[in-house]
């Protein structure tokens, strides 16, 4: 097998991939695997990183991190000026702390995964958005992307620090779930205009919009209904509420996987859709935020291709 390129981000998972290196690296150095690795260093890295690999003629890019190392790699696949984005192979080595995307394959060694020669295409969903300045701007998701009470707790969960800090080292779930709770505790519903296919629907109650490929949106989180990996259309689950008791008490059904069951819960498939809002609000993806709205999500079918 030619070289592989591994990209490697040793903060993931609060600095848990560190040491999940170090062990693997034993297990490659007694190997026949011909690798060069790469260190992550700071935020959008790995996105040059697996450019400049691309650039060098590597075709089998790995992902050594969390699901945010992953999303910065899929940049680089996507933007790539050499390569059509569905000739590099890309495996998913998930050290980071939830680790979303490894959830809907079947586990594998590692060792086994980055030497097989199984892959299959899957799709990809593509935002284009306003970045902070205010910029037309695009990004490509691999799992799911939320406007509302998700984004805001991701962008908690992703910056508070102290004793947070530590419960986040402990229990992923656990630091989500206080997210969540601290974000709902002061979320106000919001006013959104949905196009989908032509039709435009307006919604006064929003709290929660997640577009998603990948039904686990956080830690132990999921939905019970999603779309299958290579369909060309992807899911959207809708939370609608005017108050904060129902939310509190939708937690517990994603845990459970029955929140799509919920009263105020829609859920629906489709290729593209475009969202408007009344106030400025965050854009998360696959556990980064990006931009705000206005913003338009489309469908990429079998747009990458993965090691399974």
């Amino acid at each position: 097998m030619k070289e592989i390129t591994i990209i490697c981000n040793p903060a993931a998972g609060s600095g848990r991939a560190q040491k999940k290196w170090n062990n693997f690296q034993s297990e490659l150095e007694n190997s026949d695997v011909n690798y060069r690795v790469f260190f992550t260093a700071k935020p959008q890295h790995a996105t040059k990183l697996t450019l400049s690999a691309i650039e060098n003629g590597s075709k089998r890019i790995v992902s050594f991190g969390g699901d945010g190392t992953l999303n910065e790699i899929i940049q680089g696949i996507l933007i790539n000026k050499l390569y059509p984005s569905n000739e590099i192979e890309l495996v998913v080595l998930g050290a980071g702390s939830s680790n979303d995307f490894e959830k809907i394959f079947p586990k594998k060694q590692w060792i086994e995964k980055i030497n097989s020669l199984q892959t299959r295409f899957i799709d990809l969903i593509k935002l284009d958005y306003l970045d902070f300045n205010g910029a037309n701007s695009s990004h490509y998701c691999i799992n799911n992307s939320s406007i509302g009470i998700i984004s805001d707790a991701g962008d908690r969960f992703n910056k508070l620090g102290g004793l947070f800090k530590l419960i986040k080292k402990v229990s992923v779930d656990a630091a989500a779930l206080i997210a969540g709770i601290q974000t709902i505790a002061s979320f106000k519903p919001i006013t959104v205009n949905i196009k989908v296919e032509g039709s435009i629907k307006t919604m006064t109650s929003l709290s929660n919009i997640t577009f998603y490929k990948n039904p686990y949106v956080a830690g132990g989180m999921y939905y019970n209904k999603s779309v299958k990996k290579d369909d060309g259309k992807f899911s959207v689950a809708i939370v609608e509420s005017n108050s904060r008791l129902p939310l509190f008490r939708l937690i517990p059904s994603l845990y459970r996987g029955t929140a799509l069951d919920k009263e105020g819960v829609s859920y629906m498939e489709c290729e593209s859709i475009e969202l408007t809002t009344e106030r400025s609000l965050i854009i998360e993806t696959d556990g980064e935020i990006i931009g705000k709205p206005p913003v338009k999500y489309s469908i990429i079918n079998k747009g990458i291709k993965v090691v399974v």
